[in-house]
């Protein structure tokens, strides 16, 4: 029989997060901790006295952690209510573009100052009493640190995400023990917001003081030193030089006086912390709202809102003249370059992963988690066929369609897929988003589909069992299979995504 000490959590957390180097620092297991046994200081997670003197079988820390592979399917009960989702996007409501009205946030901000204006304009109605958000540190604007918001002049300092970790999730603890906030806006990135959603799904006591989630659209997360002494010794551009970063299909690196340093993504691909390589996660899918920047558009936002409480705030601060909104389907090259980067985060993260497993090194226990199934998911799969779980409405396109037009319906509707169909509504073909994104901007007026699209298709029939359809999904590569008629291979009955199989796992009572 073990000893009580090999039984904690935190060993774990040690054994599997820790030690090989995955921990973010968020302070989620800080601040979750009913006995305090965690402190992040001085960059590092220190284990301050051994809890297992205090208890026994306590698993909260490694739970928590935004790496483990607890509690994952859980969380997504705090979005699916959303009526749509999609690839890449998740559970949502609605996309939009958006700007704060004030221009002065506008100014201090990446984009368009979403963020700031929202968060103030929460604490000015009373909607929050205060916001847990990452501000920029003096001497080095680019390094950010936690900070607890308590009135609207606090967030002018905390506009802007640097691409550097913080502490949010220990902060959110602060709010609640310290200074006893009850209504607070937390603000993160994707997997801040994993953490702070793992503390709801664990239904612990300070998630009680909770009112909504903000997650920022993010690509990755940097090394501090690893990054600044590469620009320094490379570019000549010290970390207290730096103003901003800004980021394209490259970073801009913009200094105090004005010089502009290019990188591309190959030169800081060594310098991207080691878990962030494996996140697929682009558009903080559990938060509430989910906003970034509008590539190419300056001043303004991607903004997905996702929830009813994300939805509710954001048109309180529309109908305030706070926020100003307009329809992304405006401006379809937004869209293109939003999906753009999130197809590079994913197949990065993708392939990172593949390379570990091959070399024996060691993954993530939720990245590993969301790619192999434990027996009771086996079970549940193979019960339902592809009727059951297919969409039945699925969109198509002609071959005569153009990129250029195809975009524009992509943008509308935010597929990442399309099968073609001819004049006869015979399926010929299907055509996604990374077919697309080949085609130069220049040549989408005039390149049809029917040049771009795979005529070899993988494809099921509606008897299937939804378990044959992720193993398939799985041994070609793809995110999305279509259902057939199996005495009429070319009608088409249904599709399923890779999306659609998570859902029918959290929910599989809303199977049809």
């Amino acid at each position: 029989m073990k000893a009580s000490r090999d039984l904690i959590a935190y060993n774990d957390l040690k054994r599997l997060i820790i030690d090989p180097g995955f921990c973010n620092l968020c302070g989620a297991c800080e601040a979750a901790c009913p006995i305090h046994a965690l402190r992040v200081e001085k960059n590092k997670l220190e284990y301050v006295h051994d809890c297992s003197e205090y208890v026994e079988f306590c698993p909260i820390c490694y739970d928590v952690c935004p790496f483990s592979e607890a509690l994952l399917l859980e969380t997504l009960s705090f979005v699916t209510d959303a009526p749509k989702r999609r690839e890449s996007i998740g559970y949502y409501r609605k996309i939009v573009l958006a700007q704060a009205v004030d221009s002065k946030l506008r100014e201090l901000s990446h984009s368009g100052g979403v963020v700031t204006a929202l968060l103030i304009h929460a604490i000015k109605k009373g909607f929050v009493d205060s916001a847990i958000v990452s501000e920029s540190e003096e001497e080095v604007p680019i390094k950010v640190k936690p900070a607890i918001s308590l009135v609207p002049d606090d967030l002018l300092s905390a506009v802007d995400y640097k691409y550097f970790p913080s502490s949010v999730a220990k902060a959110f603890g602060k709010a609640v023990h310290e200074y006893g906030k009850a209504k607070i806006a937390f603000v993160g990135t994707p997997c801040h917001v994993r953490a702070i959603r793992k503390l709801e799904a664990w239904e612990h006591k300070i998630v009680e003081s909770l009112k909504i989630v903000i997650g920022l659209i993010c690509l990755w997360s940097f090394s501090f030193p690893k990054l600044t002494e590469f620009l320094k010794r490379k570019y000549n551009v010290k970390a207290g030089e730096i103003q901003r970063i800004d980021l394209n299909k490259e970073y801009k690196i913009l200094t105090k006086n004005g010089k502009v340093v290019s990188v591309s993504l190959p030169e800081v691909e060594a310098h991207i912390l080691d878990i962030c390589k494996m996140c697929e996660d682009f558009t903080s899918e559990l938060a509430d709202i989910s906003v970034g920047g509008a590539h190419p558009l300056k001043d303004w936002s991607i903004v997905i809102i996702r929830t009813e409480i994300g939805e509710r705030l954001f048109e309180s601060a529309v109908k305030a003249n706070v926020i100003r909104v307009k329809n992304i389907e405006e401006r379809a090259e937004v869209f293109t370059h939003f999906v753009e980067m999130g197809l590079i985060k994913k197949n990065a993260a993708i392939q990172e992963i593949e390379r570990r497993r091959k070399k024996g090194r060691a993954i993530p226990p939720a990245f590993a988690r969301l790619l192999e199934l434990v027996p009771s998911e086996i079970s549940l799969l193979s019960s339902l066929t592809a009727e059951q779980v297919m969409t039945r409405k699925v969109m198509t396109v002609k071959p005569q369609t153009t990129v250029e037009e195809l975009l524009t319906i992509m943008t509308k509707h935010h597929h990442m897929g399309y099968p073609v169909v001819n004049e006869k509504g015979k399926l010929i073909g299907i055509v996604t988003f990374e077919d697309i994104a080949k085609v130069p901007t220049e040549k989408r007026k005039k390149t049809l589909i029917k040049e771009i699209a795979h005529k070899k298709l993988v494809t099921a029939y509606p008897e299937d069992s939804a378990m044959e359809i992720y193993e398939k999904m799985n041994k070609h590569k793809i995110g999305r299979i279509l259902i057939v008629d199996k005495k009429d291979p070319q009608k088409i009955l249904g599709i399923i995504t890779k999306t659609d199989i998570i859902h029918t796992l959290r929910w599989p009572m809303k199977t049809k």
